[in-house]
């Protein structure tokens, strides 16, 4: 019972590594040979002026930031 126990442990993790290694996989970009970073927001183009009638608000935390947009005017006490 110990082998059968110890080889189907043995097997979900060989299955969960190669699971995570094809996911990694699949991040990578070989043309840059760089994975692309998740953090960064991309830039776009300015076509106008921006709207100054709400205001990003970022709160970071270990490993997650959170954007929001909200009124200016809730800002101002």
């Amino acid at each position: 019972m110990t082998i059968w126990l110890h080889s189907t442990i043995l097997a979900t993790s060989i299955a969960a590594t190669i699971a995570i290694g094809i996911a990694s996989a699949a991040k990578y970009d070989v043309g840059t040979n760089v994975a692309p970073k998740a953090d960064m927001l991309p830039i776009a183009a300015a076509t106008g002026p921006a709207d100054t009638g709400y205001v990003t608000v970022e709160q970071r935390g270990e490993g997650v930031s959170v954007l929001a947009r909200v009124p200016a005017e809730t800002l101002v006490e």
